[in-house]
């Protein structure tokens, strides 16, 4: 909850990646929260009203993902809605061409993100391809799995234009960046 919201603050993508890792953890503790407290509330070094609010947002994710039937796989309706709401942002950028670095950016990945799209099947929005590219790279390091380098070179790519879409977004939230096409 602490990372979350910290996250969540700084940077978009890396909030939604994060939210991801989380109701991973959750399924890989068995929606347990004796585990999630052991494993995940515990380490955090904060008092007892603060543990306890830690442990209310868990245990709310939890029913969310039991609720919302994503006990197995997918994410929660809140964080699909972030995302959807980020690639009508990142949209309305490419139509405005409200930022020619980010522009840039997109039209240097523009071939990846199709190539992935068309090599998974599925007809994810951009902003939905580059984070499950990212999220499906960070899961390999974590597992330490070899990542060849034409795929460091790819996920790099991806890192910097959901970086410059995050600072974006976070522009517009802060009133500093205004678009006709998305509110």
């Amino acid at each position: 909850m602490i990372v979350a919201e910290e996250k969540r603050k700084k940077n978009i993508s890396e909030y939604i990646l994060y939210m991801w890792q989380i109701e991973d953890m959750i399924r890989a503790l068995k929606f347990d929260m004796n585990a999630i407290n052991e494993k995940l509330i515990k380490q955090y070094d904060v008092d007892e009203t603060k543990r306890e609010e830690i442990f209310n947002w868990y245990e709310n994710l939890v029913l969310m993902l039991e609720k919302e039937q994503k006990k197995q796989t997918g994410h929660l309706q809140f964080l699909v809605n972030v995302v959807n709401d980020l690639n009508n942002f990142h949209l309305a950028i490419i139509s405005e061409k409200a930022d020619n670095e980010y522009t840039r950016l997109y039209t240097d990945i523009k071939a990846d993100l199709d190539l992935v799209r068309e090599k998974s099947g599925k007809k994810d929005n951009d902003i939905e391809v580059a984070l499950n590219t990212l999220y499906l790279i960070l899961m390999l390091k974590m597992n330490r799995k070899e990542v060849s380098e034409g795929t460091q070179q790819a996920v790099w790519k991806f890192g910097n234009f959901m970086s410059r879409l995050s600072q974006l977004y976070k522009a517009h939230e802060a009133g500093d960046l205004e678009l006709e096409n998305y509110s």
